[in-house]
């Protein structure tokens, strides 16, 4: 590699010259590395230097809990730093966090801050890990020791720093060119004209030129007239240069109204740098810079000189600018319109325009726009505008009225953690949407498979009471013999459920504990028709509509078993399952399906009394109100409706479901009251709780996905089976042609 040189042009002013006996190999870029890399090491605080510092000033005995808390330290930087990224990266983020932590109890937002700048996201239980292991570590040492080891790996490396350069020596003779004078020969010139490098030299030559002009021009000041304004002059200056005596700009007065208000607001210079330019533009550079440079003199000039005419004026003016809210007529600004406003100026727009054609076709120019802009005067509006933000300046910002009209809807037993999160100013605002922590990501070739853990359960309320069977009444504690207590869910339903006559929708994962639910309703229906110890049977019906015929029969023998030490007949009325009227005037719960229900209450005579005589519909599985048995299931619901409006009796209705994302509207469609009889429960009340994994395949290749869809399916099945757990397979298909 050629060393680097200096050009002849360059070499003749200076005693840089090349070194003839210069006999040093040529530096490899790979040594060079190698040698700054082991200069760094030496100069820097290290890992190794941690453990040696460690090794020289405990005992044997405290040596081994440290070494333990140092391998901590070590495991939390693996995480943070990732371990594909080598032992010596791993080793570096152990000294940051180390140098991070030392002086620290916990983790505070700093601590965060720098870690997140310097590694980007990581694992806050790995930040804790280490904050604590260093904690253990100093509370060995003393304050001062630290400090020591600390300063020590700084002070290496601020006396091995070499700055670029340093070798290189220039002379300090420079000499000035000029095209009118010759070039120096061997050397000589006139030292008058001579340029010297010397930066201090430079520097106070510079301070001393400054102070003589800061006296010259502040002797200057002391011979000006008082009424004369350095602002209003420059100013003046500024609007003859630019305009050039052009009609319709803006006036000495107003410019210098702005500029005064912009120069005493609390905006820093670069802010007020770029204001000033969008506001004068190129031609104002040289006034931009000496209102920089003199902003406090005018500031303080404007204040000391009560008897300058231009500058009372100019507060004056000001004073009303700010008073009357008015706002300039250039610069940058942000104009705040109404919707009247806008529709009020695009008809205006669109008049001017028709004048103005209008003019071309008949020549008349002050007739036609005189009555064409009649009608419409944005100075007018413009005012009124002004005097509307004026006399909202005076009301309150956060008074009882704003806060009920932004009130947040709030219902009671809704636990809904996704509308939640979507009420949130981030999620408006448009924040990304990150995975949680502890997934597991899997890369390979073939597919990319994601593991997304199960959600954390919902911290119990201080409302929450779990309810015993044993503190049931009679009725009770019979149907739910071989119970000791309802479960989370069924205890928060409870109340509204065992004791009100509320229409009721029930939104709960799967598996916990909805049928029970239904029990609940169906043993507050049977309390209400006892009578001195006695059930009148034949004064009620209850229907249970179940989605399809097995599960109409499963629930059949359930309902049968629970409700059999109370005398209560229920049977299942389906296509399959014909009943004769005795059979159904003999029985007090009908377990059917939506068709069958359908047909029954559509008939105008014959099965009218049965109808009459239901007090409780139950509705499994009420979002298949989406699907294509949709209408039935609405049909009946419509149907129940207007029966309870024209005959004013009593029909409960609950509605039951597991997948339920309009919950709100669906509630309104039953006449369920959301503050009493509406309960969601999201996937945190799970009872056992769900995890998920979603595997894509890479290959864009149909008969490759195919193929690698049954090999990566197969792995994952059989891996479940040797590990002994219960496996529902199932495939989803875009369309059901495949």
């Amino acid at each position: 590699m050629a060393l680097p040189r200096l050009t002849g042009a360059l070499r003749s002013f200076s005693n840089v010259t090349k070194h003839e006996d210069y006999s040093e190999e040529l530096a490899d870029l790979t040594t060079k590395r190698s040698k700054l890399h082991a200069q760094l090491l030496k100069s820097d605080l290290t890992w190794k230097k941690i453990i040696k510092f460690v090794d020289d000033n405990l005992d044997k005995k405290e040596l081994q809990t440290v070494n333990g808390d140092l391998k901590t330290i070590l495991q939390a930087a693996k995480h943070i730093v990732g371990a594909e990224n080598g032992q010596e990266a791993i080793e570096s983020g152990a000294v940051f966090l180390f140098k991070t932590f030392h002086r620290k109890e916990c983790v505070g937002h700093d601590e965060t801050k720098a870690i997140k700048q310097m590694f980007g996201p990581f694992p806050s239980s790995s930040a804790t890990a280490a904050c604590n292991a260093t904690c253990r570590i100093a509370s060995h040492f003393t304050e001062e020791q630290l400090t020591a080891l600390i300063q020590m790996a700084e002070e290496q490396s601020d006396e091995n720093r070499v700055v670029f350069g340093k070798n290189i020596v220039f002379s300090f003779d420079m000499h000035d060119l000029d095209h009118s004078e010759e070039l120096p020969v061997n050397g000589k010139a006139d030292t008058q004209n001579a340029i010297s490098l010397d930066y201090n030299k430079f520097l106070n030559n510079q301070l001393n030129h400054l102070q003589n002009y800061c006296g010259e021009k502040s002797d200057l000041k002391s011979l000006e007239k008082v009424d004369d304004s350095f602002l209003w002059s420059e100013v003046g200056k500024y609007l003859n240069e630019s305009q050039g005596g052009t009609p319709g700009g803006p006036t000495t007065e107003d410019l210098c109204c702005t500029l005064y208000e912009m120069l005493a607001s609390t905006k820093s210079g670069d802010e007020l740098q770029n204001e000033l330019f969008e506001l004068l533009g190129p031609e104002g550079f040289e006034l931009i810079e000496k209102l920089l440079q003199n902003r406090s003199m005018i500031l303080e000039r404007s204040l000391t000189c009560p008897n300058d005419n231009r500058f009372q004026a100019l507060q004056e003016q000001c004073k009303k600018f700010i008073g009357e809210n008015a706002k300039p007529n250039y610069g940058c600004q942000v104009t705040i319109q109404s919707e009247q406003e806008r529709l009020l100026m695009k008809q205006y727009r669109r008049e001017e325009k028709r004048n103005a054609r209008k003019e071309k076709q008949t020549g008349e120019d002050a007739e036609v726009s005189g009555e064409g802009l009649m009608c419409f005067d944005p100075k007018e509006l413009r005012m009124q505008r002004e005097l509307a933000l004026l006399s909202a300046r005076s009301m309150p910002v956060l008074g009882r009225q704003r806060e009920m009209e932004f009130e947040k809807i709030h219902y009671p037993h809704v636990y809904d953690s996704r509308a939640e999160a979507m009420k949130t100013s981030a999620f408006i605002g448009g924040a990304k949407v990150f995975l949680p922590e502890a997934v597991q990501r899997e890369n390979n070739k073939m597919y990319e498979e994601v593991k997304i853990p199960h959600s954390e359960p919902m911290p119990i309320g201080i409302e929450e009471k779990i309810v015993y069977i044993k503190d049931l009444d009679e009725i009770g504690q019979l149907a739910f013999k071989g119970m000791k207590r309802l479960n989370r869910i069924q205890s928060i339903v409870f109340e509204t459920a065992y004791n009100t006559n509320e229409n009721m929708l029930i939104c709960a994962p799967t598996g916990a504990g909805k049928t029970n639910i239904a029990m609940l309703t169906i043993l507050h229906e049977i309390r209400q028709h006892v009578q001195q110890g006695v059930i009148k049977k034949d004064e009620f019906k209850i229907v249970y509509v179940a989605p399809m015929k097995a599960l109409a029969a499963e629930m059949t023998n359930y309902f049968s078993k629970r409700l059999e030490p109370l005398g209560i007949t229920v049977k299942e009325l389906t296509g399959d399952m014909q009943l004769s009227k005795g059979e159904i005037l003999r029985t007090q719960m009908l377990v059917t399906t939506p068709e069958k229900w359908d047909v029954v209450t559509r008939k105008s005579v014959g099965d009218v009394a049965l109808s009459q005589m239901v007090k409780l519909l139950i509705l499994d599985e009420v979002h298949l109100l989406h699907e294509d048995r949709g209408p039935v299931l609405e049909s009946i619901v419509a149907r129940t409706l207007r029966q309870v409006e024209s005959t004013q009796s009593m029909i409960r209705i609950l509605g039951l479901s597991a997948t339920l994302p309009n919950y709100l509207d669906v509630a309104t469609f039953l006449h369920v009251n959301p503050y009493i009889g509406l309960f969601y429960f999201d996937g945190r009340f799970r009872p056992v709780p769900l995890g998920q994994t979603f595997i894509g395949i890479k290959t864009t290749n149909k008969v490759q996905q195919l193929n690698h869809m049954d090999e990566v399916c197969y792995e994952n099945v059989l891996k479940q089976i040797m590990a002994g757990h219960q496996l529902i397979f199932k495939e989803f298909y875009h369309a059901r042609t495949k």
